[in-house]
């Protein structure tokens, strides 16, 4: 296992497991006129070097902050853990995950009234391969386009007095050209209330329990919520895919080490991991990617 200073110091060659208070030292506090008070913390599964560029962050959100209606070309998938916020006429409550596929509009997203919202978010790239920026890439850039305009609630009005999605205007700052969309694969981007799945029992793992969310595309993002009653375990193993394995909820032991929520595990594809105990219990939220595009994800492999 890899703690997160060995993982920016000599890349992720194992399973990297980094804590919330570790994140928070490498993203702080930030506030902005757009986003007032929020929390990131961000966990870093960043390495060029073996191809790992999957952007998992802890987002707490006060009570103002706004993003108009946008959409990307990566994916991205988003759980709530607590407090609520709305997209456009519709409320998610603690519980709720998102799938937002690459091309698909989604927003605006704005709070509910005198109420805070903290949540998992994911972005990785999606189906159609289109560059997905390292963060690296994306701070130069930014601080490149200072001199060229200036950033506006999730948007980039030039020195012309032209507006662009913030984010489509800084890929076509690193690419040079002009961003093509992909075709959205779906209509909407997809909303599941796990309160509404069943726990079923993981075979070979007394005490393991899966809720499974959703399945998409022929790569995944395969979404599951697992439990881990007191006293617990999962197996140890090795998978094709890659994996992201938040503790959304209780406390986990991994390779002798206490990680309590919100903590996030990267599993490598074609590597050895650990199995997960918990002493007191704990819910994790795993999403599962193809590490080859030829080689997709079972539906139950944990």
């Amino acid at each position: 296992m890899t703690t997160a200073v060995e993982e920016k110091r000599a890349g992720i060659v194992g399973p990297t497991v980094v804590r919330s208070k570790d994140g928070s030292a490498l993203v702080r506090a930030r506030e902005s006129k757009s986003q007032q008070s929020t929390q990131t913390t961000l966990f870093g599964f960043f390495d060029k070097e073996n191809g790992i560029n999957w952007k998992t962050t802890f987002r707490v959100s006060g009570k103002q902050f706004y993003s108009p209606r946008h959409k990307h070309t990566f994916d991205q998938v988003r759980y709530f853990v607590r407090g609520s916020v709305q997209y456009g006429k519709d409320v998610y409550e603690a519980g709720t995950c998102l799938y937002l596929p690459e091309g698909v509009h989604y927003g605006p997203m704005q709070p509910i009234e005198g109420m805070e919202r903290a949540g998992i978010g994911m972005q990785f790239a999606g189906c159609s391969r289109i560059m997905f920026p390292y963060r690296s890439d994306i701070a130069k850039a930014r601080e490149a386009m200072e001199k060229l305009g200036t950033n506006e609630k999730g948007a980039f009005r030039w020195a012309d007095g032209r507006l662009q999605d913030g984010y489509e205007a800084v890929l076509e700052h690193l690419t040079g050209r002009k961003v093509e969309y992909p075709k959205p694969r779906y209509d909407n981007y997809i909303v599941m209330h796990s309160e509404n799945h069943a726990w079923t029992p993981l075979k070979g793992a007394s005490g393991v329990f899966v809720k499974h969310l959703g399945y998409f595309n022929a790569t995944g993002p395969n979404i599951k919520l697992l439990k881990i009653e007191p006293g617990a375990e999962t197996s140890a193993g090795m998978a094709a895919f890659q994996q992201v394995r938040a503790v959304v909820e209780g406390e986990i032991d991994y390779e002798g080490e206490n990680y309590e929520t919100v903590s996030c595990m990267y599993l490598p594809a074609h590597v050895p991991y650990s199995s997960i105990k918990s002493a007191r219990g704990a819910t994790l939220l795993v999403v599962q990617l193809a590490a080859n595009p030829d080689e997709p994800p079972p539906f139950c492999l944990i």
